[in-house]
């Protein structure tokens, strides 16, 4: 409003998509976006999906740029020489352990690939409540395989994400998924649901699963720990798939939508 009232031109960036609006969907809220919208001059969305929550309010493709969200850190120097198998962890969750990021169903995935002999050691990143987590693993007859760890820093996260295989991100409502972004950047494969922001844009469909159908999710890790070439292979694929999700990049990108802002024509959805 300040700015609006001032004539001084505003980049609006949202890192969500429409995905993230059932959970926070009020008049009051609704009614905020759209004035903010209104009167916004540029355009910043975090993936392919944010840019189309933008077009359905209205704003035209062009005139969104896309800028997606580097890691949580600066990205550890993976040595080529490691083997996949040579890494502790077959599973990886890094996250709140909640509903809504699909920890349940994360837990039922880890129970049936241990009891397979499939999966070895998993590791539990972000636990929002670490007796509670214990108690679930417990229940899950897995305690023994797990390794859990409670809310760290940013910059703690590498020295365990580039020791895990797969990590897995069965989301509910995910508006981004910075998470998935992390765990390839230290050079895990990332498997994650439609409902995470990122994940039309980083992983193939083959990668991207239901959250509530156990058994893809099951047959996919099988799959990668099963075959260390498609694991190599995966993860290469993915680390390409995020080349521009660095500082950097993002820089630029926020730097180029202030200079179309300033450029467009006052009162018009119009650049000069």
């Amino acid at each position: 409003n300040w700015a609006w009232k001032r004539g001084i031109p505003t980049v609006l960036q949202f890192d969500g998509w429409s995905g993230s609006d059932a959970a926070y969907a009020n008049p009051v809220r609704r009614s905020l976006r759209q004035m903010m919208i209104s009167r916004a001059d540029g355009f910043i969305a975090a993936s392919s999906l944010g840019a189309a929550w933008f077009e359905s309010y209205g704003i035209a493709r062009k005139h969104i740029l896309i800028a997606p969200i580097p890691p949580s850190f600066a990205v550890p120097d993976i040595t080529t020489n490691q083997r996949a198998t040579d890494r502790q962890y077959d599973l990886l969750w890094c996250g709140r352990t909640t509903r809504s990021k699909g920890f349940d169903v994360f837990i039922k995935i880890a129970g049936a690939l241990c009891k397979a002999g499939i999966a070895k050691r998993i590791a539990i990143v972000g636990s929002t409540d670490i007796a509670e987590t214990i108690a679930t693993l417990r229940a899950s007859r897995i305690t023994d395989q797990a390794d859990v760890f409670g809310q760290i820093l940013p910059d703690q996260l590498p020295d365990i994400l580039s020791n895990g295989k797969i990590a897995l991100f069965p989301s509910r409502n995910d508006a981004y998924g910075v998470g998935v972004i992390d765990a390839i950047a230290c050079g895990a494969v990332a498997l994650a649901s439609p409902m995470t922001g990122c994940a039309p844009d980083v992983l193939s469909t083959s990668e991207t699963l239901p959250t509530d159908v156990r058994n893809d999710w099951i047959k996919a890790c099988e799959q990668l720990i099963g075959k260390p070439a498609l694991l190599e292979t995966t993860c290469q694929q993915q680390t390409k798939a995020i080349i521009n999700n660095d500082p950097a990049h993002h820089c630029e990108t926020i730097w180029k939508a202030i200079n179309q802002a300033a450029h467009r024509k006052p009162g018009t959805r119009q650049w000069g």
